[in-house]
C-alpha cells in the first residue's frame, strides 16, 4: 500500500497547513513506513521538499485537487493507494481503520461529501484514472469520482 498525500494551490489560504501535514506524515510514518508515502505539490510548496525529506514528490501543474489525484493515481499504478486530504481532521484511529480494510474501495464521508481520506484498491485504479480524464476540467472531489466510476463500471465502495 502506499499513501498519496494531495496537496493543492487552495491550501495555501491554510496558515497552519506546515502543521497539519507534519503531524498526518508522522502518523503514517509509524502506521505504513516512511518509504510508502507520496505527496503531490504545487510549485508554490516547494518548500515542502525541504521540510519533508521522507515523502517522495509528484508535480502538480495545474495546482488542482483533482489534477493532484489523477497525477499521483497514475504515477502510483500497481499499488492499493491511501488517498489523503491533509487539510481535514483525520484522527489516528480513522486511518487504523482503513489501512486493515486492505479489500475494498473506501470513502471517509459525511453528509455525502469526502471527508478526506479514501482507499482505493489496486485492481480498480485504472478506472479510476480513466474516469478523472475525462472529469479533468471540472474540479470535483472524490465522491463524486467514485459516484461516476459507480454509473460507469459498476465498481462499488464503501463510506465509513
Amino acid at each position: 500500500m502506499k499513501v498519496l498525500i494531495i496537496l493543492y494551490s487552495k491550501l495555501l489560504e491554510d496558515n497552519d497547513l506546515l502543521q497539519k501535514v507534519s503531524e498526518k506524515v508522522n502518523y503514517l510514518k509509524k502506521l505504513i513506513g516512511p518509504d510508502s508515502l507520496y505527496a503531490v505539490i504545487t510549485t508554490e510548496m516547494k518548500d515542502f521538499i525541504d521540510r519533508f525529506p521522507d515523502l517522495i514528490f509528484i508535480r502538480n501543474d495545474k495546482g488542482t485537487f483533482l489534477y493532484g489525484l489523477y497525477k499521483g493515481l497514475r504515477k502510483l499504478r500497481g499499488n492499493d493507494v491511501l488517498v489523503l486530504d491533509p487539510s481535514k481532521i483525520i484522527s489516528l484511529e480513522k486511518l487504523k481503520e482503513f489501512v486493515s480494510k486492505r479489500r475494498k474501495n473506501l470513502l471517509y464521508t459525511l453528509n455525502g461529501k469526502w471527508e478526506g481520506l479514501a482507499l482505493l484498491r489496486l485492481i480498480d485504479l485504472d478506472y479510476f484514472i480513466r474516469t478523472m480524464e475525462a472529469l479533468l476540467p471540472e474540479e470535483r472531489d472524490l465522491s463524486s469520482v467514485a459516484e461516476q466510476v459507480k454509473r460507469d463500471y459498476g465498481i462499488q465502495y464503501e463510506t465509513l
